[in-house]
């Protein structure tokens, strides 16, 4: 055979090999992540939603006070009418007035807007933020991205409790918080890794900060940050911290704190 022919066959492989593994594969792999549904789980997803707070900085801008992202949380305990959750370290911001929470059974009021096929935003009237609860930094963790956050509440809300048992390579999760302000989504995925310490960098701030940490591949987005992940037990499995993609803005995984360290910071915590 021509040598020239053959080398054009070689490039042209190589050129099919490369968009597929750069490309295709990719957002085949983003859609699948974001599309997936385990139907036995939906109503666990849905039973767990009722223990999911969500967490609202408000910031003082000049004299004027701003409500400024969105993440999540979950409820672990309760004594009387506080309640007890646990979120993300790195939500926190600087210059917060306070923090503000919702529950599920928080009544919404404002606007929904559509920006495009995968993006909706809520923009919330004033009254709503005025319904919201005040509350409480009452730990953060200094090796692990996990605070404790409490706020007292008159409503009856359900306390998640932990499973225990260590998770394997395989298990199935789904993961539930306000990605990009799209309030109690549910997305499904397996786990990926045994844990492992990953360097995750903060967008919004540029802090790094190295955690243990659980891989799995439901999908995750900004404001999924703090929130809770779920096994087929109903158990909380994990706190989600982050994901990762590609280059080309295609998901590829994301990351949870696993419930041998929450236990480690959890009686840091009690015993403090």
């Amino acid at each position: 055979m021509n040598k020239k022919i053959i080398i054009g066959i070689g490039v042209f492989c190589f050129l099919v090999f490369l968009v597929f593994s750069l490309y295709l594969f990719p957002m085949w792999h983003d859609q699948e992540c974001k599309n997936r549904v385990y139907s036995d789980l939906q109503n666990i997803a849905e039973e767990a939603k009722k223990s999911i707070i969500g967490i609202i900085p408000l910031k003082d801008d000049h004299g004027n006070v701003m409500h400024n992202g969105l993440a999540s949380g979950v409820i672990f305990d309760k004594k009387d009418h506080t309640y007890y959750a646990l979120t993300a370290a790195h939500v926190l911001e600087e210059d917060v007035i306070s923090y503000r929470v919702f529950t599920s059974l928080t009544s919404f009021s404002g606007q929904t807007v559509q920006a495009d096929d995968e993006v909706t935003f809520i923009i919330p009237d004033a009254s709503y933020y005025d319904s919201l609860l005040e509350s409480k930094i009452e730990y953060v963790s200094d090796e692990a991205d996990l605070v404790i956050l409490s706020f007292e509440s008159q409503d009856e809300l359900p306390v998640l409790e932990f499973e225990p048992k260590e998770l394997s390579i395989g298990d199935r999760i789904v993961a539930i918080g306000h990605p990009e302000g799209n309030r109690y989504k549910s997305t499904y995925g397996k786990v990926l890794s045994d844990i492992k310490e990953v360097t995750l960098v903060t967008n919004s701030t540029g802090k790094s900060n190295t955690d243990k940490v659980v891989e799995h591949d439901a999908y995750l987005k900004y404001g999924n940050s703090g929130g809770v992940a779920i096994g087929e037990s109903g158990k909380v499995v994990g706190i989600n911290i982050g994901g990762a993609f590609t280059h080309l803005g295609f998901y590829s995984r994301g990351y949870m704190i696993p419930y041998s360290v929450i236990e480690y910071n959890l009686k840091q915590w009690r015993d403090s």
